[in-house]
């Protein structure tokens, strides 16, 4: 007589193939081949989206420098009086004039250390997998970072290296007493920090710190802006750099005091100046360089780029540029200092003229080469819509197809729960004795 099949083993066993055929399922949905070829297109937009934009901050670098150089100012310069700022030209928004900075607080972030143990490099805790988050500042500028910590790199020297991998200015200090981990946020007062720890309760103990928070992080230093004053006006900042006080003047604050910032026109300048043009030249020349992947179309724009500056050079006057030092050899621009300094002191407007003078000069047209790829309309610009535009498109197919299959995924799960014993046309058993099934519609 044949043993009766119990209900509660036919219900297991139908549990487990449902289970089964929803992995499956799920698992020819991730594995297939057309939404796997979309993935493909989208990383690799992706990549030409993410170096166009390392391009065009090359590029608006170099204007920048470029551009600061244009009109009359090839032969101005910024400098500061005392230990309190230290001051460059920044644009060719400066105008001649001296101005008086009083600098009373310099910006400072946050720094946090722990209670100071014996040794940096012993194990601390169980080292079970932890989460460690640091809170920087609240509002629209808050910022979250996650380092994960567990056995391997559950010392000081791991947790502090695992914090700078993460982009946090983590270090292990050392002083009488033992090691300690010291962690120091952004200047400014809004960056306050707060650390959470989700896991070993001994890390816990050790670098939890917030408010009502009974942590092992102590405060060494608070958070705060820079104070000073321009020319009697009060401003904060939250660094020590700061680019509008002075309009076309950077002002790099590094003590507490009183400094006198001078813009003035001297020959003296030009070499300077010179010097940073081509600079600027040549390491955007290394990043175009260094923004090479192999991929066909990522190169052709920056092939395409490197030939409009040449182009620049090109429309110049070579001859004139030799006389005043300046030649290119692969591609980079050569500076002969000697020449240049020859040529300063026989005519320096003349030099003036020939790199800084407005539309005609070099700088300018770099600048206004560079202004014209990245504005609307320009090669740089186009690029990256047709890209954004490419990278939409498939953003939508992944989605639709996506769908598609999770439906049908879906509606296989519903039909071999309904087929009981197999009874289903769907999911009987086929010639060979394996149950059929609708993944080749899905692959």
């Amino acid at each position: 007589m044949t043993s009766p099949i119990s209900t509660s083993s036919y219900s297991l066993g139908n549990a487990r193939g449902l289970s089964e055929v929803t992995t499956s399922a799920s698992t020819a949905l991730a594995q297939n081949p057309g939404l796997k070829n979309i993935e493909a297109q989208l990383s690799r937009d992706g990549a030409r989206l993410s170096g166009i934009g390392k391009l065009a901050l090359a590029l608006d670098a170099f204007r920048t420098s470029a551009h600061k150089l244009t009109g009359d100012r090839l032969d101005a310069a910024a400098s500061a009086s005392g230990k309190a700022v230290t001051a460059r030209l920044l644009d060719a928004a400066a105008v001649a004039g001296s101005h008086t900075v009083e600098v009373t607080q310099l910006a400072q972030g946050q720094q946090l250390t722990s209670k100071p143990l014996a040794d940096k490099s012993a194990p601390l805790g169980s080292g079970s997998a932890t989460l460690i988050k640091v809170d920087t500042g609240t509002g629209p500028g808050a910022r979250s970072t996650t380092v994960r910590i567990e056995a391997g790199n559950n010392t000081l020297d791991g947790i502090a290296k695992a914090m700078r991998d993460a982009g946090l200015d983590a270090k292990v200090v050392q002083d009488g007493k033992g090691y300690a981990l010291s962690l120091t946020g952004a200047t400014g007062a809004a960056n306050s920090l707060r650390v959470s720890v989700a896991g070993d309760a001994a890390l816990q103990g050790l670098l939890s710190y917030g408010p009502g928070t009974q942590g092992g992080l102590t405060q060494q230093a608070a958070a705060r802006d820079a104070q000073l004053s321009v020319d009697g006006k009060a401003l904060t900042s939250s660094t020590n750099k700061l680019d509008a006080a002075i309009p076309g003047v950077s002002l790099t604050l590094s003590d507490t005091g009183k400094s006198e910032v001078k813009v003035a026109r001297a020959p003296s300048a030009i070499a300077g100046n010179v010097k940073e043009l081509v600079g600027a030249f040549n390491s955007l020349t290394n990043k175009l360089a260094g923004l090479k992947t192999g991929d066909a179309a990522n190169d052709a724009m920056l092939g395409r780029i490197s030939a409009q500056l040449g182009n620049v050079l090109e429309a110049s006057s070579r001859r004139a540029l030799a006389e005043v030092g300046i030649t290119r050899s692969n591609g980079a621009l050569v500076l002969d200092e000697a020449k240049l300094n020859a040529a300063i002191a026989a005519d320096p407007e003349k030099l003036a003229d020939l790199l800084g003078k407005s539309g005609n000069g070099l700088a300018a047209q770099f600048s206004a080469r560079v202004t014209q790829q990245l504005a609307s309309g320009g090669f740089v610009a186009d690029q990256a819509a047709v890209v954004q535009k490419q990278v939409d498109k498939l953003s939508a197919q992944k989605t639709q197809m996506a769908q598609v299959l999770s439906r049908q995924s879906s509606l296989m799960a519903q039909q071999y729960a309904m087929a009981g014993t197999g009874g289903s046309a769907l999911f009987g058993l086929s010639g060979d004795n394996r149950p059929s099934s609708l993944f080749d519609i899905m692959g």
